[in-house]
This record gives C-alpha cells, structure tokens and sequence, in this order.
C-alpha cells in the first residue's frame, strides 16, 4: 500500500477567520440599518437610480457596438436612464413607486404560489408552499394596503433583513468546517 491510499485523518479546515468577522459586522450592521428603515429606503433607491443610469449607459454601449437590436437597446437605454434620473432627483416619489409596485407583485407571487400549493398537495412539503403563499399575500396586502405609508419602512426593513440573514448565513458557513 502506498502513501496515496491511505486515508486522511487530519482535522477538517474552516474557514479563514476574517470571514466570520465580516459575517458579526453584516448583522450587526443589519441591525443597526434595521433601526432606520426610512434612511435605507432612501438610499437603497438613491443607489438603485444610479445603477438604473449605470445600465443605460451600457445598453447605449452595447447598441454602438453591435448592428443587430441597435434600436431595441437604445429603447432600453433611454427607458433606464430617465428612470434612473426620476430616482435620483425624486428619491421619495421613486421609493413610494417602487413601494407599490412589489406590493402588487407579491400579491401576484402569492397568488400564483397558491395556486401551485393547491396543484401539488400530494407532493412533499405542500403544507410549506401553502404557508409561503399565504405569508407572501399578507406581507403584500400590508404593504398595498398601508400605502403609500409603508413607503417610509418597506424595502428599508426587507434590505436590513435581507442583510441580517445573508449574515448569519456567511457566520453558518464559516463555521462550517471543510474538508
């Protein structure tokens, strides 16, 4: 037998420690933003315009460089950059927008989700799809129902969520150890 087929017994690897690190600061950062939902919402959309403008000018790149769709990319093009721009300079009526528009679109996943649930009862987790659906159109019920006032703790709230558990997440993975 040679040294290629013995087994390993050494101790499994972690992750280097900076990435658990990184992981307490997103949550406590997630925590910190979750106190300020209306300031997140704002930058959150402030950020999104710029990245709006950013994809416009990109598309219009892309419809230089290329013969084909060039008229369908700088229709793309003009259409993200004025929304970008409508987001930059009107940050507040962008954010009450964009508040209503995910209300309606999770009161539409919600619906389809249900409907899903109701096709695939046999299936394995069906109790959990049902569930799913039902949190979705409640969660997009509060938001269309309270608007235009949840604009001011909406996509704050699920940015500083979102952060928290992609945080733990990271923390879970670090200490995950490796082979």
């Amino acid at each position: 037998m040679n040294h290629t087929d013995t087994p390993s017994f050494s101790a499994p690897k972690s992750a280097p420690w900076w990435i658990s690190l990184l992981a307490i600061l997103e949550i406590i950062f997630g925590f910190i933003l979750l106190s300020f939902p209306f300031v997140l919402s704002g930058a959150t959309i402030w950020v999104g315009g710029f990245l709006f403008i950013a994809a416009g000018f990109f598309r219009m790149i892309q419809g230089i460089r290329h013969l084909t769709n060039k008229a369908w990319n700088f229709l793309a093009a003009i259409a993200y950059l004025i929304i970008g721009v409508c987001m930059v300079v009107e940050p507040v009526e962008a954010l009450v927008v964009w508040t209503l528009v995910i209300g309606y679109a999770l009161l539409a996943v919600g619906v389809f989700r249900l409907a899903l649930a109701f096709m695939l009862t046999q299936s394995p987790g069906s109790a959990w799809r049902f569930i799913n659906s039902i949190v979705t159109l409640i969660l997009g019920g509060l938001v269309v129902l309270g608007w235009p006032e949840s604009s001011a703790w909406f996509i704050g709230t699920v940015v500083a969520i979102e952060m928290i558990f992609s945080g733990w997440t990271l923390l879970f993975f670090s200490l995950t150890p490796k082979r």
